[in-house]
This record gives structure tokens, sequence and C-alpha cells, in this order.
């Protein structure tokens, strides 16, 4: 059994690699980190002030990180959450609890290397205190099957004075399915910045609903996505900001680009319940630019090269 949780740990390592993770993070004393492999938590590593808490279920995990009062994390926490057979479910249940004049950074791979038929489910709880901040990175690496279908949803509240950044990344291997979620509420003073940044290919459907809800006086949000489609592949986003408080301030910005018989679809919402507060959008659908794509296959690159170079300039 011991020789099998060796092997198993020593794959997801290697397809964290693969998906630009640093292994040697998981091996480093002051670096927070879990590794959870289906069900089964294959390594965890606490740092001074923070609590890390996960309780193994059916087909998941459960995870409660709790950041202690006045504690700021050095060094980002790595996670590595994945499914190593070609099926397989996994739920992941996670709550952070940043309080107050807290903060951390973390950085979260998922990983599904041989995926045919694979489900991913993330319920993300975040909860601020005052004065805190909060830096999550999730990044994808699915293969090129396109068997995958991620759900994750994040609600949260940002106390006052606080900041909470999310960015979700999927730009290698196929997608699937991507059903992603945002409803965060943000109180006074507290900033919200949303960030998703796409590559869809093939038949895979990528649908993202954000939501920012400004509640406190002068508090601000930002909602930003980029999605890149190619081949049969199809997407919906719909971001939403409403301010409900004065001088709060939002701004949503989605631009999509199309290839081949990709379909696109964007919806930006904006609501303003005050008279001294403002929100702004812009939503942009398109292609690629053919100059720049032609500029560099004149300097040697393939087409397909060429594509990949610009479309990581979109996404970077």
């Amino acid at each position: 059994m011991a020789t099998k949780i060796i092997d198993e740990y020593a794959e997801m390592m290697k397809a964290y690699e693969q998906s630009g993770g640093n292994v040697g993070e998981f091996s480093n004393p002051n670096v927070p980190s879990i590794v959870i492999s289906g069900n089964k938590v294959l390594g965890k590593n606490e740092v001074k002030g923070l609590i890390i808490e996960p309780t193994p279920t059916k087909d998941g995990v459960d995870v409660k990180i709790t950041v202690k009062k006045g504690t700021k994390i050095l060094y980002p926490m790595a996670l590595c959450f994945g499914v190593l057979p070609k099926e397989g479910v996994q739920i992941i249940n996670m709550e952070a609890y940043i309080e107050d004049e807290a903060g951390m950074n973390a950085v979260s791979h998922c990983v599904f290397p041989n995926a045919e038929h694979i489900v991913h489910k993330m319920n993300y709880k975040v909860h601020l205190g005052n004065h805190s901040f909060f830096r999550y990175k999730e990044i994808h690496f699915h293969g090129d099957k396109g068997g995958v279908e991620v759900v994750p949803y994040t609600e949260g509240e940002v106390g006052e004075n606080s900041y909470f950044e999310s960015t979700f990344t999927l730009k290698e291997g196929r997608v699937g399915k991507l059903d992603i979620k945002y409803d965060v509420d943000v109180k006074k003073g507290g900033k919200l910045e949303l960030y998703s940044k796409v590559w869809a290919k093939g038949d895979d459907e990528v649908n993202i609903e954000e939501k920012g809800n400004l509640k406190g006086e002068e508090a601000k949000a930002l909602i930003k996505s980029r999605v890149v489609l190619q081949d049969k592949s199809h997407s919906k986003v719909l971001s939403v900001v409403n301010a409900y408080a004065p001088y709060s301030r939002g701004h949503v910005d989605c631009m999509e680009v199309v290839q081949d018989e990709s379909v696109a679809e964007a919806v930006p919402i904006v609501g303003v319940s005050n008279s001294l507060a403002k929100v702004t959008h812009e939503a942009a659908i398109g292609s690629l630019d053919s100059k720049e794509i032609e500029t560099l296959e004149a300097r040697g690159l393939t087409e397909e090269e060429a594509i990949k170079a610009v479309v990581s300039g979109l996404l970077k």
C-alpha cells in the first residue's frame, strides 16, 4: 500500500510539473502545501499561523484552511489536486478563513493528464476578515482528449479594507466542459479582482458566470475574462457587477477570440442602486490578428507555433 501511495505521489508531481508547477515547493518546510489525488491526501505541510484540516470523503476531500489573526504567510501555499486514472469523480469542498489583519497567497494546480471521463467539482467558500488579503491562482492541465468536466463554484465575502484576487487559467490541453461561477460580496473599502483565462479547442464548452456585489462604501471590483476559441468550441461569459453603496466602483472587461467554426457569447451586466456609485463595462468578440501571425511565420515559426505564441500573449 505504501508503495502505491509513493508511486501515485510521483505521478501527481510529474503532472504538476507539466502544468508549470515547481515540485521543489512540496519538499520545502517553509512552503505550506497539500497534495490530493482523488479522495486521498498524499501530503500536507503547515507553517506557523496556518491551519490545514483535510477530511477525506467518498468522492473527494473537505478542506478547511485558516490563517490566524495578524499572520502574513511568507511563501505562497502550493496546492495540487487531481485524478490520475482515465475515469473518476473528485469533489473538493474548501473553506478558507483569512482572519483580521492576515494574508496569504496560494497557487493551485489541478491535473488530469489521462482524462477520458473525469468530473472535478470545487466548492469554494472564502471569508476575509478586515484589513486582510488573499490571492488565489488556479491553473489547470487536462491532457488532449477533452474528457474533463470542471465545475468550480466560489462564493465569499471580502471584509473592510481587504483584498481578494482570484485567477483561473486553463490553456494546456483540452478544456472539455467548464462551468465557472463566482459570487462575492465586498464590504466597505474592500477590493475584488476576478480573472479568467481559457483556451478552448475541439468541441469544448466554456461557461463563465462572475458576480461581484459592492455592498460597502468605496468598495471596488474588476472582472476581467479572456477566452480563445478554435475548431467547434463554444463559450458564454456572463459578468455582473452590482454597486449598492456610495462611492463604490466597478468595471467589467470581457474579450473572446473566435476561430474556425467556434461560437462566442458575452453578456456584461452592470447595476447601480446608489447615485454616488459608478460601474462601467466593455466586451469584445473578434479574431486573431492575421498580420501578427504572418509576421511570426516570416520569422520561422509554423502556423501552429505562431497561433500558440499569439494566444499565449492574450492569456498571459
